[in-house]
């Protein structure tokens, strides 16, 4: 066993070396790199805070691995993702590691850019809004709109003091009411302008009663 490893040292070496060269060719043989722009996905978004700007929506990610992998890659494969867990209100800074880059197993990511972003949020509040029915057309000749009742009243909208600072009311969408001569209800939905804004609920009940015109004294 000992006169093996001692006999014909350089030989053996050598082939050592040509078999790792060899290693080498068949395993790189086939590879192949391709860029994708993948879109960042923000995780454990804290309900206290919301985002209201960042500073890059996609980061351009270099990978490496065999070509017939690599061909049939999707950007649904790949992960890119930021941790909110942990963010305060204010401008924060994400530098972007490996860890936040997730391949399958067979690819190697080569290089990213950028390296970080930068996360804006502000603290979330809740506000009640009235709510605004808005009527089109006219009740019938002699006849006249006497009520307009919308349930629930008001409704609920969580998001930044900015964007809720901007709202008094929220509209209906308009109920027709043209030649209207007997009262009646309809469910709406309500006109929500501001989308950044979580809203209680995006439909409400109006309510019409159409009476006789006392002027003319026209009678339903």
């Amino acid at each position: 066993m000992k006169k093996f490893f001692t006999e014909n040292t350089e030989l053996k070496l050598i082939t050592l070396v040509l078999s790792l060269i060899l290693w080498f060719i068949v395993t790189l043989r086939g590879q192949t790199e391709v860029i994708m722009e993948l879109p960042i996905e923000y995780k454990n978004i804290p309900k206290s805070v919301e985002i209201t700007k960042t500073s890059a929506k996609f980061v351009s990610v270099s990978i490496k691995g065999q070509e017939r992998i690599v061909k049939n890659l999707l950007p649904k494969d790949i992960n890119v993702f930021v941790d909110l867990s942990k963010v305060k209100q204010g401008e924060t800074m994400f530098y972007f590691t490996k860890e936040n880059i997730k391949l399958p197993p067979s690819l190697t990511l080569a290089k990213f850019n950028p390296s970080n972003v930068i996360v804006q949020t502000e603290e979330v509040f809740t506000m009640s809004l009235p709510i605004k029915p808005v009527l089109k057309g006219t009740p019938k000749n002699g006849f006249i709109v006497d009520e307009v009742m919308v349930i629930p009243e008001e409704i609920s909208a969580t998001g930044s003091r900015q964007a809720l600072n901007k709202l008094e009311y929220i509209e209906t969408e308009p109920v027709n009411v043209k030649d209207a001569d007997a009262s009646f209800e309809k469910t709406v939905r309500l006109v929500l302008r501001d989308r950044s804004l979580i809203y209680q609920n995006d439909v409400v009940k109006v309510k019409i009663t159409i009476a006789a015109d006392k002027i003319t004294g026209a009678k339903k």
